[in-house]
């Protein structure tokens, strides 16, 4: 049972090492990244970076110190090296806490990072592994090929990021470099799956994700053709395939320490429920699309829990993901050079953060964030662009969809220009009134300062709107309206609204009637859609 103990906590050792690996390589990859193109954005990123890994850092030497093996010498010894390399690395890197005084190269920052920190603690994770778990060498002989498979992935991703920036793929000597990387990874993919036990492989076809779109880069790079892409795209691309191949990495980890593994979804929280799958399928864009094409969208998907204000992009960012909301509500807005928001829609369950510039791989035209706490689920924007040229429904689906978000922003530009502050206010109250389908209570779904930003209106112009129908059977008390009199909502109701009200069959409503017949009877006073 001691024994049993303390594998459980070596194997928390290493998962934790493992964490530490890739948070170093992501540092690497961000200072390459700021080397090769000083801006505030790039030195902020490194930063972040560099922050995150020294927490990481100090969770390895407390946890460390909780596993200290006295029984295994081989693995006492593995561990005192791992804490040794990491104190001589950050003795030398002094550049991490003073990164305005960088006296260092990109090339030079990824030589040191590589051969001065990353590839020791590579060998010692597979030591420590071995050393608990001898009688499975071949298995971690595969896993070794893969975390070098992964590492040599990250080198790629900060190399072809100093390359885009400082236009280095028109030189012999970096283009070699760049191709020997790219062979030694063939070399430690092949020698992996030649290694690797069946249920290695297993997790492996489960797990592991084709990137289409670094695939079509680098056979541009075998004609000689220097990429047509932002080293920031470049940089997010190569970090999706590492962030895969990390979670991959883990599943392998925790194979070796253990006879049966159930195999996660590479998510922050599960994956969502029968019920929120059956919406997401039944949102437009995954509308009647083959079992195949639905499975690999969302294979590569990601489901996270968003708080309120978390930011998903911003405007000028490379358009690098889609997002299906679940649950929740997003924000889409612009921002004016004196810091004012226009917002421009808000999505809310089933609806998709989308727009045309992930056609063309160029940059976000607005920027989102979260206004109320909520689940989205995303997915790469290069698998995205492959499957709708692979898929003519999902081609359509995408279409009809952008087709859809701009008419209706168009009938709200329309709306907000011709109809009164009243109406307009009236008209958002009855569409929340039929959506809810609460006969007695309206919640309004978000702020009021945004709710008065979406009708173009000022905060106080939208209160004092809301206080104005207290006499015609309204009542307002901070995000709830009680609904006294529903016949008078129905003063603001359209066609659109009608088609979902229902409660319009009770009563009077106009839209039972044809258009004819209500242009030919305008004496016609009771107009109600609730």
């Amino acid at each position: 049972m001691r024994g049993m103990n303390h594998q459980h906590k070596v194997h928390k050792v290493v998962q934790l090492l493992s964490q530490t690996i890739h948070a170093f390589q992501e540092e690497r990859g961000t200072l390459c990244l700021y080397l090769s193109d000083f801006t505030e954005m790039n030195l902020k990123a490194f930063k972040s970076k560099v922050k995150n890994t020294d927490g990481l850092i100090d969770q390895l030497h407390e946890l460390i110190q909780l596993s200290a093996a006295a029984n295994n010498q081989y693995l006492t010894k593995n561990i005192d090296k791992v804490q040794q390399s990491l104190k001589h690395f950050i003795s030398r890197a002094t550049f991490r806490k003073e990164v305005k005084d960088l006296s260092i190269t990109a090339g030079e920052a990824l030589m040191f990072y590589s051969h001065q920190i990353i590839n020791h603690l590579v060998c010692l994770m597979i030591e420590i592994i071995l050393a608990i778990k001898p009688d499975k060498s071949l298995a971690i002989s595969a896993l070794s090929n893969f975390v070098k498979w992964k590492e040599r992935i990250g080198r790629e991703r900060a190399l072809g990021s100093m390359g885009i920036n400082m236009e280095q793929f028109n030189s012999d000597v970096f283009l070699h470099d760049f191709e020997m990387i790219l062979d030694e990874q063939q070399i430690n993919k092949r020698t992996f799956l030649a290694l690797a036990s069946e249920h290695q492989k297993v997790l492996f076809n489960q797990l592991f994700i084709e990137q289409l779109e670094i695939e079509a880069v680098h056979k541009q790079i075998e004609k000689a053709q220097a990429p047509k892409i932002k080293a920031q795209f470049w940089f997010d691309l190569l970090s999706q395939k590492m962030h895969m191949m990390h979670h991959l990495e883990n599943h392998l980890i925790t194979a070796l320490f253990s006879n049966r593994v159930k195999v996660s979804h590479p998510n922050d929280v599960p994956m969502f429920n029968e019920k929120e799958q059956l919406e997401v399928e039944d949102c437009l864009l995954f509308r009647g699309l083959s079992t195949q094409v639905k499975q690999k969208l969302l294979q590569s998907s990601n489901i996270k829990k968003y708080k309120k204000g978390s930011l998903l992009f911003l405007e000028g960012e490379q358009a690098s993901r889609i997002y299906v909301v679940i649950s929740g509500w997003v924000k889409i807005f612009k921002s004016s050079s004196d810091g004012a928001e226009k917002i421009e829609h808000m999505l809310t369950s089933g609806d998709v953060v989308i727009e045309s510039s992930i056609f063309e791989s160029s940059n976000y035209n607005n920027s989102a964030q979260v206004s109320v706490e909520g689940r989205l689920l995303s997915f790469p924007a290069a698998i995205y662009r492959h499957w709708v040229s692979q898929d003519l429904t999902l081609a359509l689906n995408s279409l009809k969809y952008l087709s859809q978000t701009a008419n209706q922003y168009q009938l709200q530009v329309e709306a907000n220009r011709v109809k009164s502050t009243k109406e307009r206010v009236g008209h958002f109250l009855l569409k929340q009134f039929v959506v809810q389908k609460n006969p007695n209570t309206i919640m309004l779904p978000y702020e009021k300062t945004i709710i008065a930003s979406l009708l173009d209106m000022k905060p106080e112009t939208f209160s004092r709107s809301l206080k104005s129908f207290k006499n015609e059977g309204l009542s307002s008390e901070k995000q709830q309206i009680q609904v006294r009199n529903m016949k008078m909502l129905c003063e603001y109701c359209d066609k659109e609204i009608a088609q979902s009200c229902q409660f319009k069959q009770q009563h009077d409503c106009q839209f039972n009637e044809s258009t004819n017949q209500l242009r030919t009877n305008p004496q016609h006073t009771f107009k109600s859609c609730s």
